[in-house]
């Protein structure tokens, strides 16, 4: 179908469907269930098929061939993310000379890890081929270049530039920031909110700790409700003293693990409240959608620590 050109603010957005052969392949299968996976230390949830791998690099063949028509000589092109690794390399194969960047979200594995897919040369060739490539951390920055030493298709030329399948290219490391001072003021204003005024009325002057993530197995979550039931079980001072609320939006629930990893959760979550609460305590609470950002503010200041776990 035609494109759908849409404007907001200043932004203009082009949008096109996928068929569901497509976001089966591409975005369920070997987006979400080989490069996540693998990108996050998890050999053992990759699961590969050829027909998958052929859908990934089918559907972005498909967004270069949508957008190169809308590109102009100057424009500076800006991929995100595992979704769209091969965007450059089918953009370059149309001829397009222009700047291409691209930055990853997610972490980028060591080598051991990289080479247990079986694209995986493909997939750097094609991070090759973008002007600039950017990482999270030095961590993922370092395990790229440690890839294209070990495998010998390419060298670290120093000062962040790097030669690999012919083209010279730079790579950084971009940690990504929140905005803090807007955010406190968020948090500040959010205190009066009905909602958090209530929490604050429920949890009845007991201390409170917040854990907040999408429902993903990267997180860490059933291991962190263990790790609570484990602190209240060694310490029973606690016990009726304080309060987890974990808040954990559904993700992917069509993708069949987090289908399972979301009964895992809540069932971990009765089971440990079933053996440590009282009939005037919940240790833990859990709550499966989104929560709005005034309202998180509000609760994270609510709230005495905060669990983060990945």
């Amino acid at each position: 179908g035609a494109l759908s050109l849409q404007q907001k603010g200043n932004i203009t957005y082009a949008l096109t469907d996928l068929t569901d052969t497509d976001v089966e392949e591409y975005y369920r299968g070997f987006a979400n269930r080989v490069l996540w996976p693998i990108c996050h230390y998890r050999l053992d949830l990759a699961e590969y098929g050829r027909k998958e791998m052929a859908g990934y690099f089918r559907v972005n063949r498909f967004f270069a061939h949508r957008l190169a028509p809308l590109i102009e000589p100057d424009d500076i092109i800006w991929v995100h993310d595992y979704h769209l690794i091969p965007l450059a390399a089918e953009l370059r194969q149309m001829g397009l000379k222009n700047r291409i960047g691209f930055f990853l979200h997610i972490p980028w594995p060591p080598a051991d890890i990289l080479v247990t897919m079986p694209v995986h040369e493909e997939i750097m060739r094609g991070l090759s081929h973008y002007d600039l490539v950017g990482f999270q951390t030095d961590y993922d920055l370092q395990n790229f270049a440690g890839y294209l030493r070990r495998e010998g298709i390419g060298d670290d030329l120093g000062n962040g530039l790097f030669d690999s399948h012919g083209r010279i290219f730079k790579a950084g490391a971009y940690p990504i920031g929140i905005e803090t001072a807007a955010f406190a003021e968020f948090a500040e204003q959010a205190a009066s909110n009905v909602m958090v005024q209530k929490t604050r009325r429920s949890i009845e002057g007991r201390d409170m700790i917040i854990g907040v993530d999408r429902l993903d197995y990267s997180k860490g979550i059933i291991q962190r409700l263990e790790a609570f039931e484990r602190f209240i079980t060694c310490n029973p001072a606690y016990q009726n003293k304080v309060t987890f609320l974990q808040v954990t939006p559904k993700s992917r629930s069509e993708v069949p693990e987090y289908e399972q990893m979301q009964k895992m959760v809540a069932e971990q979550a009765g089971r440990v409240n079933g053996a440590i609460g009282t009939v005037d305590w919940v240790p833990i609470r859990y709550v499966n959608r989104s929560i709005s950002r005034n309202v998180l503010a509000g609760l994270f200041r609510l709230a005495t620590i905060g669990l983060v776990t990945p």
